[in-house]
C-alpha cells in the first residue's frame, strides 16, 4: 500500500467509524471505573489495546493491514464488551448470534490476511482466488468450533452457561458459516480484480518485463495462459522473445519454482 492510498484510508468513512468506537469503548472503560466494576475496567482496557494491535503491527513492524479488519476487530470487541457488561446477550434476543456473526467476520478478514501474506511473499501457498474463498469458510468454520469448545470448558469449570443447548450451537455455528461465506465472496472477488488490474496493462502493451509482479501468483492459470499467448503473438521477434524468456526465468528472487518452470515451457514450445 503506498502513501496516497494510506492517507485515503485515513479519511476514509470505515477509519471515521474505527475510531467512534474506540472513543466509545474508551468512555465505557472510565463507566465501569467510576461505579466500581473493575473486573469489566480491566476486561475494557484489554479489548481497546486489542482495537489498536493494527495500528501497533503497522508502526513497529511495517505490516499494513486493511483497514477493513480495523473496523471488524474493534466493532467485534465493542459489541462483545458492552453485551457482558450490560448483560444483552442474555436480555436481547440474537444478541449471541450478532456478536458470533461480527467476530466471525473479523476472523474470516484476519486469515485472508494472513494467506494474502503467505501467497504474495513467500512460495509456501499455492492457491488461485477461488481458493481463498474457500480457505476463508472453513478457517471460520473450524474457528467456531473452537470457540464452542472453550465455551463448553468454561461452562464445566466454572458452572456458568455460556451455551444454552443444541440449537443455540447450532444457530452460532449457522452465523459462523455466513460470515465465512461473505468473506469468502468478498475476498475472491476483489483478488480477482486485483489480478486483472495488474495484469492488463501488459497484456495490452506485451510488455513482459514488467509483469514480474504478476508472475507472484503461484499456478498456472487461465490468465497465465492467456498472457503466454499474448506473448506469443506480439512478438515477432524470436531473438527478442527468447532473450526476455530467458531474463525472467533468471529472476528468481522475483519468481517462485513452479512459474519458473512455467516460463522454461514457455521457452521451449516456442521453439518447436
Amino acid at each position: 500500500m503506498d502513501g496516497t492510498s494510506k492517507q485515503s484510508e485515513k479519511g476514509s468513512w470505515k477509519s471515521y467509524i474505527s475510531l467512534l468506537f474506540k472513543l466509545m469503548l474508551v468512555i465505557l472503560a472510565i463507566d465501569t471505573f467510576l461505579k466500581g466494576e473493575f473486573v469489566w475496567f480491566i476486561a475494557t482496557l484489554l479489548a481497546i489495546f486489542l482495537t489498536f494491535l493494527p495500528a501497533i503491527l503497522r508502526r513497529d513492524f511495517n505490516v499494513n493491514l486493511p483497514l477493513v479488519l480495523d473496523v471488524a476487530i474493534t466493532l467485534s470487541l465493542f459489541f462483545h464488551t458492552v453485551g457482558g457488561y450490560l448483560n444483552f446477550y442474555e436480555s436481547v434476543q440474537y444478541y449471541d448470534h450478532l456478536t458470533h456473526f461480527i467476530s466471525s467476520t473479523a476472523v474470516a478478514l484476519i486469515g485472508v490476511a494472513a494467506l494474502y501474506v503467505l501467497a504474495f511473499h513467500t512460495d509456501l501457498v499455492t492457491l488461485p482466488p477461488a481458493g481463498f474463498g474457500l480457505f476463508t469458510i472453513f478457517f471460520v468454520m473450524s474457528m467456531g468450533v473452537v470457540w464452542e469448545f472453550m465455551e463448553w470448558g468454561i461452562d464445566i469449570l466454572t458452572g456458568t452457561q455460556l451455551q444454552h443447548g443444541l440449537d443455540d450451537t447450532m444457530l452460532d455455528f449457522v452465523f459462523d458459516t455466513m460470515a465465512g461465506v461473505l468473506v469468502g465472496i468478498i475476498a475472491t472477488l476483489w483478488l480477482r480484480r486485483k489480478v486483472l488490474e495488474e495484469t492488463q496493462p501488459f497484456l495490452e502493451v506485451g510488455d513482459i518485463k514488467n509483469s514480474v509482479g504478476y508472475l507472484r501468483w503461484k499456478e498456472i492459470t487461465k490468465k497465465d495462459r492467456a498472457l503466454r499467448d499474448r506473448i506469443m503473438l506480439s512478438f515477432k521477434d524470436p531473438v527478442l522473445l527468447d532473450s526476455i524468456l530467458d531474463d525472467i526465468v533468471e529472476k528468481s528472487h522475483y519468481i517462485s519454482e513452479v512459474q519458473k518452470d512455467m516460463w522454461a515451457r514457455m521457452k521451449k514450445e516456442f521453439h518447436r
